[in-house]
C-alpha cells in the first residue's frame, strides 16, 4: 500500500507533476512555433517571399495545416502524459493507427475530396467571384470549402460539387476574353466601303466602352455562303464582357450600314423573313 505521508512519494509526485507540466508547456510552444513557421511561409510580409499566396487562400491553407499540426501535437503531448504514469500506450498507438487505417480506407472520398480541394486552393485553379465550367456545370463560383465548392448557375441553382469529382475546370473571368462578330456582307456592297465602316466600329466602340481592352480588329473575309460573304471582327473584351460589346459593335455596324445605305444579304433578309 502507498504511503501518502512519506517524502519519497511527495518528491516522486512532484517530479511527475513538474515532468506534466513541462510536457504541455512543450507542447503550446511547439505549436506557436509551427503556427509561426507557417504563417510566415505562406502570408508573408511587405517583403514578399518566393511562398507568396493571395491572402484569402493563404488564410484557409494556413488553417487547414495548422489544425492538422496541432491534433498531432495533442496525440503526442497525450501519450507522453499517459506515459508518465506509467500507462501502457503501446495498445493506444497500435489502435490509433489501426483507426486511421479504418477511417483512412472507409473515407477514401472525403481524403481524396480534401487533398483536391487543398491543391485547388494552393494552385489558384478559381477563386471565390469567379465564373467557371465544371463538367456539365457552370456558373459563378461562391464558396470553396475544404471539400466542395458551391457553384450559382444562371437560372439562381446551387451546385455542391465534391472537389475529389473535378477532372476539369475552364475558367471565364481570368485575363482577357475575345468577343468573336462575323458581319454577313451582300456581294453587290462595295467591299472597300464595307471595310472603312467596320473600322469605324471598331475605333468608335473602342473608345465608348471601357469593357474594350483593345481597340477591335477587323480581319476582313473569312467565309463566302450563297448570297452573302462574311467578315469577322475581334475584340479583346474585359472577363464576361464579350457578349456586351459584340452586341454594342453590331448595333453600330447596323446604324453605319443603314446611313450608308450598304445592301443586306438576300440570305440574311429571308432569314428574317423579308
Amino acid at each position: 500500500m502507498i504511503n501518502l505521508l512519506t517524502p519519497d512519494f511527495w518528491l516522486a509526485a512532484g517530479n511527475r507533476m513538474l515532468r506534466v507540466i513541462l510536457i504541455i508547456a512543450g507542447a503550446g510552444l511547439t505549436l506557436r512555433f509551427f503556427r509561426l513557421i507557417v504563417s510566415k511561409m505562406l502570408i508573408p510580409n511587405v517583403s514578399s517571399t518566393a511562398f507568396y499566396l493571395e491572402e484569402k487562400r493563404a488564410r484557409t491553407l494556413s488553417r487547414l495545416l495548422q489544425s492538422m499540426i496541432r491534433y498531432g501535437i495533442y496525440f503526442v503531448a497525450i501519450v507522453m502524459i499517459l506515459q508518465e504514469f506509467h500507462v501502457d500506450t503501446t495498445s493506444i498507438v497500435a489502435g490509433a493507427g489501426i483507426l486511421g487505417l479504418a477511417v483512412g480506407v472507409g473515407a477514401q472520398n472525403l481524403i481524396r475530396d480534401v487533398i483536391t480541394g487543398f491543391f485547388i486552393i494552393l494552385e489558384d485553379q478559381y477563386a471565390v467571384g469567379d465564373y467557371i465550367a465544371c463538367g456539365d456545370m457552370a456558373g459563378t463560383v461562391e464558396e470553396i470549402g475544404f471539400r466542395v465548392t458551391k457553384l450559382r448557375d444562371a437560372n439562381g441553382i446551387l451546385h455542391i460539387i465534391p472537389h475529389g469529382g473535378i477532372s476539369r475546370v475552364s475558367n471565364y473571368t481570368r485575363g482577357h476574353m475575345q468577343a468573336v462578330i462575323n458581319v454577313p456582307v451582300a456581294y453587290e456592297a462595295d467591299i472597300g466601303q464595307v471595310l472603312k465602316l467596320l473600322k469605324q466600329a471598331c475605333g468608335e466602340i473602342g473608345k465608348t466602352l471601357p469593357e474594350v481592352l483593345e481597340t477591335p480588329e477587323v480581319l476582313g473575309v473569312v467565309d463566302f455562303h450563297s448570297g452573302e460573304i462574311v467578315v469577322r471582327i475581334i475584340a479583346k473584351t474585359a472577363p464576361l464582357k464579350q457578349v456586351k460589346v459584340e452586341t454594342a459593335l453590331r448595333q453600330k455596324i447596323k446604324l453605319l450600314f443603314d446611313d450608308n445605305h450598304i445592301p443586306a444579304p438576300a440570305e440574311s433578309i429571308a432569314r428574317m423573313g423579308g
